[in-house]
Order: C-alpha cells, then sequence, then structure tokens
C-alpha cells in the first residue's frame, strides 16, 4: 500500500485564492454547485479554464504522470466541510483507481484524513495521493472550525 505524500504542493496564496473561489462561486441556484452530505460541493469541470485551475491541473497532470503513465485526471473539485462533518469509510468508484486530496487550509480540528487505518494530518499546500479504488479511507469527523480541500480523481488513460 502506497500513500503518496508531498508538502507545499501549492503554494499558500493559491490556497487562499481556492478558498475565496468557493466563497464567491458556491451556489445552489448554479449547476456548480451542490451539496453531498454535510459538504458543500463546487465542480470544476467547465471551470478549469481560469488561469489557477489550469496550473492545478498541470500540476496533478504532471504528479500523475510521473507516478502512473496509465491515468489521466478525470476531475477535480472544491469542498467546503463544516463542523461535525466528515466521511464514512469507503472506497472509490472503480473508474476511479488513483485519488488526490490538496488540503487548502489545517486551521480546524479534526477532519484527519484516514487511508488503510493509517492517519493523514491536514497541512496547509500538502498532496496526498493513493489507490482510491482498492484501499478503504475516510474522513475523521472535524470538531472546530471549517476544512477545505481539493480532491481529484483519475481515471483510465485510453489506449
Amino acid at each position: 500500500m502506497n500513500i503518496f505524500k508531498k508538502e507545499n504542493f501549492i503554494s499558500e496564496k493559491e490556497c487562499k485564492s481556492l478558498i475565496s473561489f468557493h466563497k464567491n462561486n458556491f451556489n445552489l441556484n448554479n449547476k456548480f454547485s451542490k451539496k453531498h452530505y454535510d459538504t458543500e460541493v463546487l465542480l470544476l469541470y467547465d471551470m478549469q479554464n481560469t488561469s489557477l485551475f489550469k496550473k492545478i491541473n498541470n500540476l496533478l497532470n504532471s504528479f500523475i504522470k510521473t507516478h502512473n503513465k496509465k491515468y489521466k485526471i478525470n476531475y477535480f473539485e472544491l469542498v467546503k466541510w463544516f463542523t461535525d462533518s466528515n466521511q464514512k469509510e469507503h472506497i472509490d468508484l472503480d473508474y476511479h483507481p488513483y485519488t488526490s486530496i490538496i488540503y487548502l487550509n489545517d486551521n480546524y480540528v479534526g477532519g484527519e484524513t484516514v487511508v488503510a487505518n493509517k492517519i493523514i494530518n491536514p497541512k496547509k499546500g500538502k498532496l496526498i495521493s493513493f489507490e482510491g479504488n482498492k484501499i478503504f479511507h475516510r474522513v475523521n469527523k472535524i470538531t472546530e472550525g471549517i476544512r477545505y480541500t481539493l480532491p481529484c480523481w483519475y481515471t483510465y488513460e485510453s489506449n
């Protein structure tokens, strides 16, 4: 079981910009915003043409091509997690063999990611990646504050 971690995958300024983007653009009246359990998800499919999202897309694409050439980005999202929210243990869908999470802030209590029973403490700008469709993972309950993440799911590169 491999869990890849990289500190400072994106800068503090980029983290702040992404959080601001979520705050300014989440609206249940638009097709890009949705509630998922206790979170607010901003879908980024059609918004990836902004310079910041292009940069993140390029960083994630370079990362995955370095680690496994048979995968490509399927999509990524901006997720706001509220106090008392968590995610139960699960594995990702079969067509998402690899998963990344970028932590956009760390000024909250709880909300650790647990991958194969290994606790990963969030740190602003940090990336973690693992085989999401094979390894059970969850998010511990956030007991204080708001957690922001940018999860990315990869799919198989077509031949």
